[in-house]
């Protein structure tokens, strides 16, 4: 009788080690560490894409942590919504709630690669992003990405040039990035 009682211990500690390891909060927090070594920017794009399919709710919280030590890596917790950079292709790669991942470039040169990306802010019907592009410019050059909202749904995204007068306005406001 004794030896039913180990048994069925036993029988309950793996199930326990079962049900914690696949819990989505554990397996985003695994995957945050293979991100945190992962090679390419192919390879955050796939693995973001996981973390965020696995709980969205969570998902905001653990990437918007992440990207504070990865420059190539914004993400907008509040739509769940992020960009990547691809400094070797000058890709830029787009990850998101409900949404394929996809990626976009702007020309050829070198110089329209982006070395840093970081989220602006967001509210219910506009997520903003800022993007670096590569060193060696007289003068930094910086871009907007804008998703834009109707009712939760996504309704349209921008790219444009920030000019002198944005950033001073985002100094004003206290939220420029950079």
């Amino acid at each position: 009788m004794k030896q039913w009682g180990i048994y069925i211990a036993a029988a309950i500690a793996i199930t326990f080690v079962a049900v914690v390891a696949m819990h989505p909060s554990y397996r985003q927090r695994r995957m945050v560490t293979q991100l945190q070594r992962a090679p390419s920017a192919e390879d955050k794009v796939r693995l973001i894409q996981e973390i965020i399919d696995l709980s969205p709710a969570s998902a905001g919280d653990i990437l918007e942590q992440y990207t504070q030590h990865d420059p190539t890596v914004a993400f907008d917790p509040l739509h769940v919504v992020g960009l990547i950079s691809d400094t070797t292709s000058g890709k830029v790669h787009i990850v998101g709630d409900g949404m394929l991942a996809s990626s976009f470039s702007v020309g050829d040169s070198p110089a329209a690669k982006f070395r840093e990306i970081r989220f602006l802010k967001s509210d219910s019907l506009l997520t903003r992003f800022i993007l670096l592009e590569v060193e060696g410019l007289a003068t930094p050059r910086y871009r907007e990405y804008r998703f834009r909202y109707d009712d939760g749904e996504l309704a349209g995204e921008a790219f444009d040039s920030v000019r002198p007068d944005d950033i001073t306005r985002w100094q004003a406001e206290g939220i420029w990035p950079f």
